[in-house]
């Protein structure tokens, strides 16, 4: 599968075709402050992007899934190091059991625990 579009229309069709599929997000492109960065769903990386860094989101993507690697980078930000890592039939690694808790207490709490480390200048 290939997908040349925008970050959050690949993860809406990363989610749509593949919904068991877990995500790492790279700490090159985001950096964490106790929010954790592996073992998330296509949606719940939609929710946190809109929470942390929503000009993402817009930006341009390329989701490459085949034999040879399962990533979705950004090329305006990293044409070598992927933006994820997607595991295939989600078991490695395991999806959060409390992700969606972790998210619950995000979406009422104004701080955000995640920031955008690469250029905030992009052009959407």
């Amino acid at each position: 599968m290939y997908l040349h579009d925008n970050l959050q229309i690949c993860l809406y069709a990363l989610a749509s075709r593949y919904p068991k599929h877990t995500i790492d997000i790279s700490r090159n492109v985001i950096e964490s402050k106790g929010a954790p960065l592996a073992g998330w769903k296509a949606p719940e990386v939609i929710k946190i992007l809109t929470m942390a860094a929503p000009v993402l989101l817009q930006t341009y993507a390329e989701l490459i899934i085949d034999y040879g690697e399962a990533t979705i980078y950004l090329p305006s930000i990293s044409s070598t190091t992927p933006f994820c890592t997607i595991h295939c039939r989600g078991k490695i690694p395991p999806h959060l059991a409390n992700s969606r808790n972790w998210l619950k207490k995000q979406l009422f709490q104004p701080e955000a625990h995640l920031t955008f480390t690469g250029s905030t200048s992009l052009s959407c």
